[in-house]
């Protein structure tokens, strides 16, 4: 059984912020996009972030606040997902321009 976008949010943002943690919200994501295909382009935007994170640092050494960072990053664009899709579809529309603004023009390491 495929759990729901803000149950992956809040459990990504409990766990570790190692690799694993990351591979997580991916392979959820791409879960949730086969069983909530209305809403497939939300957690594509977040699959896309965190599959380039585990893609350019899953075998290196990371720093803790790398990592932390990063994942505080995708904590705030998890957070945009899961307001927009309790939202109107003018306001989800915009949240999700927010998300991928935000990880394309403003983060930068992955």
């Amino acid at each position: 059984m495929t759990i729901n976008f803000p149950e992956v949010a809040r459990i990504f943002e409990q766990r570790e912020s190692g690799s694993d943690s990351f591979k997580f919200l991916f392979k959820s994501a791409v879960d949730l996009m086969k069983s909530d295909s209305g809403h497939a382009v939300f957690y594509f935007t977040i699959y896309v972030a965190a599959h380039n994170y585990v893609q350019a640092y899953e075998d290196q050494g990371v720093a803790p606040e790398f990592s932390e960072m990063a994942k505080r990053a995708l904590v705030g664009l998890n957070s945009k997902v899961v307001l927009a899709l309790s939202s109107s579809p003018e306001t989800a529309l915009n949240l999700l321009n927010e998300v991928a603004y935000e990880y394309q023009i403003n983060i930068h390491d992955f």
